[in-house]
């Protein structure tokens, strides 16, 4: 199995434009995760920006690429003491699959000045469901992935009502989690209108993700959250990631279409 560095390495062919091979391991069934081609097109942007940290990421799903060689189109297009701002796109055939921009610079580990609250509760990890799966062929095979129990009704036909999931998130090469690893973290739970009764692929259309802090060593756990579902299929989901500090390491907010709505159509 190919590690996250190794599924993400990028190779410059010219300026601003650099080459890529999305791994199928780091695949959802047929299709490339989203949050893993995110943090590859970001790691290209934040070379072009010549900073450490994404602040700010925010893709529009324009078309699902297959597992292959992609290129990734970068262009600075803001310059400033505080950050960079780069727009960049993955491109397949010819045809972008992903439009972002990203806002990148340099976040410390210091502790927040102040925080709305503290962590929602959670189960301890070791009394949380293993959603591990086999390791020989998708992403899942490169996270152990543990839900809170209240999370798991939806794997017995239950519905959970409240739009929420909850989970501890660990990666199984052993690695800790970083920056661009988090990009996953946001995008890596059960989508949360499985307890909703819908179930399926449920592809983004746009996901926002924001590094809140550098995130220390151990499991991460997640919280995701739907405020609505539309009867035409559209659902948000807000995702929250805090480290094994209890720490807000980071957010995000996307736009997603639901699978039976997509199954209907």
């Amino acid at each position: 199995m190919r590690s996250f560095a190794e599924a993400t390495t990028v190779s410059p062919i010219r300026e601003g434009v650099f080459t890529s091979t999305l791994d199928s391991e780091w695949s959802i069934g047929e299709n490339p995760h989203g949050g893993y081609m995110m943090a590859l097109l970001t790691k290209a942007a934040l070379r072009t920006a010549e900073r450490s940290h994404p602040l700010v990421v925010s893709a529009h799903f324009l078309r699902s690429p297959d597992a292959g060689e992609v290129e990734l189109h970068t262009e600075r297009i803001k310059h400033g003491r505080m950050f960079t701002t780069v727009h960049a796109r993955l491109v397949q055939n010819g045809k972008a699959c992903i439009e972002a921009t990203v806002t990148a610079g340099e976040i410390s580990d210091a502790a927040h000045e102040w925080a709305a609250g503290p962590q929602p509760p959670i189960k301890p990890l070791d009394e949380c469901e293993d959603r591990r799966m086999p390791t020989e062929g998708g992403l899942l095979g490169h996270l152990n992935i543990r839900l809170d129990p209240h999370s798991t009704g939806f794997l017995r036909g239950e519905a959970t009502e409240d739009g929420e999931v909850r989970g501890w998130m660990e990666l199984t090469d052993g690695t800790d989690f970083d920056p661009l690893t988090l990009i996953v973290a946001v995008d890596m739970l059960p989508p949360t209108v499985f307890g909703l009764g819908q179930s399926g692929w449920c592809p983004t259309v746009e996901l926002t993700y924001q590094l809140r802090a550098l995130p220390a060593p151990g499991p991460v756990a997640g919280y995701t959250r739907c405020d609505a579902l539309s009867a035409d299929g559209w659902f948000n989901e807000d995702a929250a990631v805090y480290d094994s500090r209890g720490r807000l390491v980071a957010q995000s907010r996307q736009l997603a279409l639901s699978g039976n709505a997509l199954n209907n159509r």
